[in-house]
């Protein structure tokens, strides 16, 4: 769990960690902070309240977001962490989901993970107040978010699920994924540096390591968003990325060439898109909140 200012929603996050810690071999928390951090006495207290596998790591200083990832993945190499091992990446302003661990893995602890295939998704959505935290009924039946199609399969090869992602914006979100290590490793080691964390769902599943993206069959994640947040705002952010995003996929099809057709067609969409809207004056793709269904929290 990376945590960067975290205060009184890394506090919820934390509260979440408890019940679920026999689901996980290692939980790490990297503080992107200084060492006066009050994020630290967060720690403390929930260390108070009884052992715990968590482990601490903290930059001493706040680094940019693509940084930090590098930081904590170093960590988790240095402590003999092997590029096939399985990572859960869990941002401090969520919730783990314990009915949805307790569905997804065996009796034995195990989970149902294939090599190659990254994990995304779907999400219990609640709702933050401006400037404040849920203070609803916690019991209440969970909206379920997706990336996938509503109807549809809940597996796809990376080019498609990255081509739906390119062609129609949909709510996507990192936390909860689960993907080897080997996907962390990879990007890092590119040629060109990814700038910041935007499009980080999409360069994540689009390390050679992946052939497969898959979504389970419920939410192991619950995701704290505003009501009216405007995912579209946030792909025009996002274009200081797509330098790097470009080269990426390219890296990917040089690694897949049977990923070059779906790709190359969502190109010439693509293109035949935004020329209409230089023509035209067309207005840009709405976005589109993929809502499946509800859960039980």
């Amino acid at each position: 769990m990376p945590v960067y200012r975290g205060g009184e929603k890394f506090n919820r996050a934390l509260s979440s960690v408890r019940a679920v810690e026999p689901f996980f071999r290692r939980i790490v928390i990297s503080l992107n902070s200084t060492v006066d951090s009050p994020d630290q006495d967060s720690i403390e207290a929930y260390r108070a309240e009884g052992p715990t596998k968590i482990e601490v790591v903290q930059t001493g200083r706040e680094i940019p977001w693509i940084p930090h990832q590098y930081f904590w993945l170093n960590y988790l190499e240095t402590t003999g962490e092997s590029t096939d091992a399985w990572i859960m990446w869990f941002a401090h302003d969520d919730e783990l989901r314990l009915r949805g661990l307790e569905a997804l893995v065996d009796q034995q602890g195990s989970w149902p993970l294939e090599s190659g295939v990254i994990y995304l998704g779907p999400w219990g959505m609640r709702y933050d107040p401006p400037g404040a935290l849920f203070d609803g009924d916690r019991s209440a039946p969970l909206e379920s978010w997706t990336s996938f199609p509503i109807i549809g399969p809940q597996r796809m090869s990376v080019a498609e699920w990255i081509c739906a992602q390119l062609e129609q914006p949909t709510y996507i979100n990192m936390s909860g994924c689960v993907t080897q290590l080997a996907s962390f490793k990879q990007m890092r080691g590119f040629l060109f540096n990814k700038p910041g964390g935007m499009r980080i769902e999409m360069a994540t599943a689009a390390a050679p390591a992946n052939h497969i993206v898959q979504e389970f069959n419920e939410p192991l994640v619950i995701t704290y968003t505003s009501k009216g947040s405007d995912r579209t705002t946030y792909a025009a952010v996002a274009r200081r990325d797509d330098a790097h995003l470009l080269a990426w996929l390219g890296n990917y099809m040089a690694h897949h060439p049977d990923s070059i057709p779906a790709f190359g067609r969502t190109a010439l969409r693509l293109a035949r898109h935004s020329a209409s809207r230089l023509v035209r004056s067309s207005e840009p793709v709405a976005e589109d909140w993929r809502y499946r269904s509800t859960v039980e929290p």
